[in-house]
């Protein structure tokens, strides 16, 4: 059996568990399975087991607790990380921090997003700052900040913030490099060495 394939489908049976209420765990569960059906388009008219209409309800109307989904994600990611280091004590695996800023294309209105909808990099939208963990072959998705238009803090601002979030653990031995995705190009000048001095 693949390691991979059965640590996806540990982690997939324990974020479930996250949801108290089962009408709110199926439709996550039904979100989840769009998101890895492996068709680049997890849309909710693609569904069968829930009415596009549900799953649209459940994402935009239905209270949830996202911090506790957000923190089990955490937990789980600095276990895997720990996990990783622990199986090659006397070579540990290259420790890298990706910044990555990604904007989401919006066409239309959304009043319920007008605060997060702005134009940056000529993309109307919504546009985040997203914090991944690479150790090996990892790629742990850690933090993530929205950028909120112009004269909030800066995308390299929010960059300095998620990248403060790293725990100590991670952080030992020789100075892990700060790595920019395309289009978070113009916040690298400000992300080093400025970041480890607060």
């Amino acid at each position: 059996m693949n390691p991979k394939n059965a640590r996806a489908r540990r982690l997939y049976s324990d974020i479930l568990t996250c949801f108290s209420r089962k009408q709110h765990r199926d439709s996550f569960q039904v979100f989840l399975d769009l998101l890895l059906d492996g068709s680049g388009r997890p849309l909710p008219t693609r569904a069968t087991v829930k009415s596009p209409s549900a799953i649209s309800r459940f994402l935009n109307h239905t209270i949830w607790d996202l911090r506790t989904l957000c923190r089990f994600m955490r937990q789980a990611a600095l276990q895997l990380f720990n996990d990783t280091w622990k199986h090659a004590p006397h070579q540990r695996p290259r420790v890298e921090f990706l910044v990555d800023l990604t904007s989401l294309e919006k066409a239309g209105k959304f009043p319920g997003l007008s605060d997060w909808m702005h134009v940056l990099n000529a993309v109307n939208g919504v546009h985040l700052v997203v914090l991944y963990i690479c150790c090996g072959d990892l790629k742990l998705p850690w933090a993530f900040q929205i950028w909120r238009g112009k004269g909030t803090s800066s995308p390299a601002a929010l960059a300095l913030k998620l990248l403060r979030t790293v725990p100590p653990v991670m952080l030992q031995g020789s100075a892990a490099p700060v790595c920019m995705q395309t289009g978070a190009s113009k916040v690298r000048s400000s992300l080093r060495p400025s970041w480890k001095e607060k």
